[in-house]
């Protein structure tokens, strides 16, 4: 039991916020991560930031649950975009990840992000974009155990604070194919000094995107890790089924996951100019751990 605890904190802490999260959003979970080169969304921020020069007007969402199905576990984000005269298209985002254990914080992650896209070249058959995301990473640690076992009278073990960025890619044609690249940490940002300095894992995904009709967009990406030799291909289904609710679908390969989720347009603030909130819910199987449920609320003014 203690060391499937044990194996469970250190993946999941060195899985998220602190290092790198594939799944950041409701949508994502449900479309198993292959989102790459999909239209730009509340989420570009964290899986391409050059989708940003695709929204017009200011959003604000948030959203989160436990991964893995675990009260232990909690992981929460919020997230603006808006344009700035003179300075273009800005997305904001806070994440914060806990890990918790018998009513006491073994650690807290926060990571503060700025991303912001530039097109390149656009017109009626063509878009080319590119952006960039800071991410301001601090982990606090909670205290040790202590001789009483249980932290009353043990050390405080400090934070270790870190910046990473990132790099995306997005071109479309038509707006029936489209390409999408990230690179994650491509400034190898790491933790701690010396001996035990760690660089933060690195990743790649390349992806693409077919819409045979515009209701309907099917995606396929690969993601690596850069330092190691084993490949991700994740696939994924965006249907419009009416105007009120999108439902997606996903799939991955090692591990094999499943995916699955809906978006509700639940009400119209102004149908002059579209305005509307919506609430997004996805889910996302694991072939060991429990299923990770995770749900998100949006507006756009």
């Amino acid at each position: 039991m203690y060391i499937f605890l044990y194996f469970i904190l250190i993946t999941a802490s060195f899985s998220q916020t602190l290092s790198d999260n594939a799944y950041t959003g409701a949508q994502v979970f449900a479309m198993a991560g292959a989102v790459v080169s999909e239209e730009g969304d509340d989420w570009s921020i964290f899986h391409n930031p050059a989708g940003i020069t695709e929204i017009d007007k200011i959003r604000f969402s948030t959203g989160g649950g436990n991964l893995y199905g675990f009260n232990w576990l909690p992981a929460y984000y919020m997230n603006g975009i808006a344009t700035i005269p003179r300075i273009g298209k800005f997305e904001l985002s806070l994440q914060q990840f806990e890990t918790k254990y018998d009513g006491v914080t073994l650690s807290k992650e926060q990571t503060i992000s700025i991303a912001q896209g530039f097109n390149l070249q656009k017109d009626k058959n063509s878009h080319l974009a590119i952006g960039y995301t800071a991410n301001f990473v601090q982990w606090n640690l909670g205290k040790s155990a202590g001789i009483s076992g249980d932290g009353s009278d043990g050390y405080d073990l400090g934070s270790l604070n870190s910046v990473t960025v990132d790099l995306g890619i997005l071109a479309s044609l038509r707006e029936k194919y489209r390409f999408g690249m990230l690179i994650k940490n491509i400034n190898s940002g790491a933790l701690g000094k010396g001996m035990t300095r760690q660089i933060l894992p690195r990743r790649i995904n390349i992806g693409i995107t077919y819409k045979p009709i515009l209701n309907l967009a099917t995606s396929i990406t690969a993601e690596r890790l850069l330092n190691r030799a084993d490949l991700q291909v994740k696939g994924s289904i965006r249907y419009l089924l009416s105007p009120f609710l999108e439902i997606y679908s996903g799939a991955q390969s090692n591990p094999n996951r499943i995916g699955f989720g809906f978006q509700i347009l639940i009400n119209n603030l102004n149908e002059s100019v579209g305005n509307h909130i919506t609430f997004t819910y996805g889910i996302l199987t694991h072939p060991v751990l429990p299923t990770t449920q995770q749900i998100s609320l949006g507006i756009e003014l």
